[in-house]
């Protein structure tokens, strides 16, 4: 695996790995090759766009060295800035190339309402077409976002590879009454909780303006665990809004997220538009930990959510409408038990386990491999 020095979501490289160039290591018996790259979290372009291309010329740069011949080059989109490291990679190791898109770029950015147009919008379509026409596979997280490529650009192979979860980190016995006091939240109080990226495309303002809406209820509390480009601003509106039943908590390692989940009692997955064949990650652990979600309309956690009555769908950016929701929710404890109930078996469909073996047949089938795993980077 080749990949940056590590810096998210914070946008600052971590202690241990400050100063360096190239980093080699095993993780789990894989070996991650960590290059050298301007990192940030600026909620504006010009420094995001520092950070990718930095990232591009030192994987090629420094990254292959020594990597050998390949049997996949597996490229993670977005950023598109990486199709051009991974198909010169995968020229270059004479191997198959596999694009994997979590999210439809640039539509997904336009959608959300990013200032893109003219050069700017042109090059980035380019490089979708690109990536999508130069790979043998392209991967998508969910059939809509299959089926949309496929629809503009029928001569590319696309297969669905879903995400998916831990379902032993991630499981409703990890709820915490411990964390919950530590919270401020009392045994008839309620945690509506966010865990995750505080990004441009999560329209998290909108918590913050549905916590202020419900701030005179006294059993409900909200925490928004996790960093990212719109923190900051974030916290601010909240102190200045004197929001005291708003916590903010930084990120914390994996193993505790499932903890924190699983004590939530209504878990937020928001988006700041529709963005169709969207699955935000962070929906197969809230299933997982068997919570109810409020999540938005126009994408695909609207569809299973409103499939299987596992929550609640609200528009985007919507203050009253979420407001509304989390507190609808709240005063039917007999569906949010059913919800408890049907959510973690729901989850079952997503171990992450079964997910990496049906990417592993994937992959083989790709390579005309029936016996020994391919060499994929």
């Amino acid at each position: 695996m080749i990949t940056a020095l590590p810096n998210y979501p914070t946008g600052m490289v971590f202690e241990g790995f400050r100063g360096r160039l190239r980093v080699e290591e095993q993780l789990e018996g894989v070996r991650v090759i960590r290059t050298w790259l301007k990192p940030s979290n600026s909620a504006q372009p010009f420094p995001r766009l520092v950070s990718y291309l930095t990232f591009v010329a030192s994987s090629l740069l420094l990254g292959v060295r020594g990597t050998g011949r390949r049997d996949i080059v597996f490229i993670e989109s977005p950023p598109l800035f990486l199709v051009l490291a991974g198909l010169l990679m995968g020229r270059m190791a004479k191997a198959c190339i596999v694009m994997n898109v979590s999210d439809i770029w640039p539509e997904t950015a336009v959608r959300a309402g990013l200032e893109m147009r003219g050069v700017p919008l042109r090059l980035l379509e380019r490089l979708e077409r690109l990536g999508y026409e130069k790979s043998d596979l392209v991967t998508a997280t969910t059939q809509k976002a299959s089926d949309s490529i496929a629809s503009r650009f029928p001569k590319v192979a696309t297969a669905v590879i879903p995400g998916g979860t831990d379902l032993e980190l991630f499981r409703p016995e990890r709820r915490s009454e411990d964390l919950r006091r530590s919270l401020g939240i009392g045994e008839a109080d309620h945690l509506v909780g966010y865990c995750g990226l505080h990004g441009l495309f999560q329209g998290l303002e909108t918590v913050i303006g549905a916590a202020e809406k419900l701030r005179n209820d006294p059993r409900i509390k909200f925490v928004l665990a996790g960093d990212g480009p719109t923190k900051r601003t974030l916290v601010e509106v909240a102190t200045a809004a004197r929001l005291d039943n708003v916590v903010f908590m930084d990120p914390m390692p994996r193993e505790q997220v499932g903890e924190l989940v699983a004590s939530f009692d209504v878990a937020l997955a928001p988006l700041a538009a529709e963005l169709p064949g969207t699955m935000p990650s962070k929906v197969y652990e809230t299933l997982a930990c068997g919570v109810p979600l409020v999540v938005t309309e126009g994408s695909e956690a609207a569809r299973l959510v409103t499939d299987h009555a596992l929550g609640r769908v609200v528009g985007p950016l919507d203050v009253d409408a979420l407001a509304g929701a989390i507190a609808d929710l709240l005063d039917e404890p007999a569906e949010v038990n059913r919800i408890r109930r049907d959510a973690r078996r729901m989850a079952q469909r997503y171990d992450l386990d079964e997910v990496a073996r049906g990417a592993e047949a994937t992959f083989l089938e790709l390579v005309g491999d029936t016996v020994g795993a391919p060499r994929t980077y």
